[in-house]
């Protein structure tokens, strides 16, 4: 027989969320540990990333070095492509031999389209082959709106993506290269005796900001993929189809602080946390400890903490054998705007079948008096 029981949660924080209207044609807000989407608007919808781009140009250049594949002293030869390439630059001179690190800072700081172009020839030979990598990796990373065709994001209609697949981009590359990703934060590069700085302006500006990218063009507008680390929480905000570059920061730095306001990290139930407690059937033990398979931590604003309920279930009674941490039920959390959540319940201990005769006795004295535990 199948058992239910439902648990309401209230949990108050001081501050109230916010409805609001962004200027931004797309956005999202991603908690970084908890993967929550604290706040969307056309997630999926395609974009022209522009330079955002460079995010997985620097991508790949930082899964090479982490491999072995390259060293930041590796020198590239700059192409006459990567020399005439228009827009942004680092000013690299065409046959010149430049270290990685030097590529690095001017993909990341400068946002330079010829340097991104001498990282896509030398490491793939061309940038169509370059490309045709990059979309390997978006697709290894669960992008799953995104085609590349340039290591820049020099417009193409067939060069595209969404804020949600920027978002995970950006997460990915922070789990994976946490050293390497330090470079986001430098605030300034010389290079051909021409200082640039960065143009992530929030790295000056709002405390926590350490990285990621920015990005313009004429039909894209002005965007961003900015990250946060800030009492212990990473927040990830994209925007884009913004009129200025004030208006990007604006509205960037506007969400930073809507997700530190007002939404908070709750520990829904620890790991190995007794939910309930459940009759065995002719079993050594009369009763099974039903516990949680792991932790749960979600984001939440006020209004989503208030209104979640949780819906245990699982048969009852328990037939023995039972083995240690063996699936008997799940949990399912139900958040607000959220998509349901479902978590395994496991057995504690494990329950051995008692001998025949005392099966017998069990079997008897179940059927005559009920339920073994108490409720």
């Amino acid at each position: 027989m199948k058992f239910f029981i439902l648990f309401l949660i209230s949990i108050f924080i001081i501050n109230p969320s916010h409805s609001f209207e962004l200027k931004s044609s797309n956005a999202i807000v991603l908690d970084y540990d908890t993967n929550d989407i604290l706040y969307q608007k056309n997630l999926d919808k395609i974009i022209q990333p522009a330079s955002m781009t460079k995010i997985m140009t620097a991508y790949i250049v930082f899964d090479q070095l982490k491999d072995g594949i390259l060293s930041l002293d590796d020198e590239f030869k700059v192409s006459k492509n990567a020399y005439l390439k228009g827009g942004s630059r680092m000013f690299v001179e065409m046959g010149d031999r430049v270290k990685v690190r030097e590529l690095l800072l001017g993909i990341i700081v400068q946002s330079g389209n010829d340097a991104s172009i001498v990282v896509a020839e030398n490491i793939s030979g061309s940038e169509e082959s370059f490309a045709a990598l990059m979309n390997k990796y978006a697709k290894e990373i669960g992008m799953k709106n995104t085609n590349f065709t340039n290591s820049s994001g020099w417009p193409d209609k067939n060069h595209y993506s969404s804020v949600y697949d920027i978002a995970i981009l950006s997460k990915s590359l922070i789990k994976n290269f946490p050293k390497l990703y330090e470079i986001f934060k430098e605030k300034k590069f010389i290079y051909n005796n021409i200082r640039q700085y960065n143009r992530n302006k929030l790295i000056n500006s709002y405390e926590g900001v350490d990285g990621l990218k920015t990005g313009y063009t004429e039909e894209a507008g002005f965007g961003i993929s900015v990250s946060s680390l800030k009492d212990d929480r990473r927040i990830i905000v994209v925007v884009t189809g913004l009129k200025t570059g004030s208006e990007r920061a604006t509205e960037a730095e506007f969400l930073l602080d809507w997700a530190y306001r007002n939404t908070k990290h709750y520990v829904i139930f620890e790991k190995g946390q007794i939910l309930s407690t459940t009759d065995v059937w002719l079993g050594k033990e009369k009763s099974l400890d039903i516990i949680t398979s792991q932790q749960l931590t979600k984001s939440l604003t006020l209004e989503q903490s208030q209104n979640l309920e949780i819906f245990i279930t699982y048969d009852k009674p328990m037939e023995a054998p039972i083995e240690k941490n063996q699936v008997i039920g799940k949990a399912r959390i139900i958040i607000p705007d959220r998509n349901i959540i479902t978590v395994d319940l496991i057995s504690k201990d494990e329950i051995k079948r008692s001998k025949s005769i005392f099966r017998l006795f069990s079997a008897l004295k179940y059927l005559i008096f009920g339920n073994i535990v108490n409720e």
